[in-house]
């Protein structure tokens, strides 16, 4: 079965691995989520070694169709955020480990 990755079982783990209370685990995960996010903002980037690098990406200005009226539309541009994974990540993955 697959796992699944959440902020409470990310928690979990941390308070489990090193004995800590979940509420200062959840305060260490929050802390780190919300650095990456302000790093982000900020349109810098965050690079993970060996898990990945997080980027702004600049998504352009387009043309779309409501799907409710069929009307034509322009979408404004955006901007967001981008996940490139490692080779290490991408090994891993692919059961080819470094």
């Amino acid at each position: 079965m697959p796992k699944f990755v959440n902020k409470d079982s990310l928690t979990e783990t941390l308070s489990t691995t090193y004995n800590l209370k979940k509420k200062d685990a959840a305060e260490m995960i929050n802390t780190l989520f919300e650095e990456m996010s302000e790093a982000l903002i900020s349109e810098g980037t965050v690079e993970i070694t060996g898990f990945g690098k997080f980027v702004i990406f600049d998504r352009k200005q387009r043309m779309g169709i409501n799907p409710v009226t069929k009307e034509r539309m322009e979408i404004p541009a955006t901007k967001l955020p981008k996940f490139k994974p490692s080779q290490t990540l991408k090994n891993r993955c692919n059961n080819r480990e470094k």
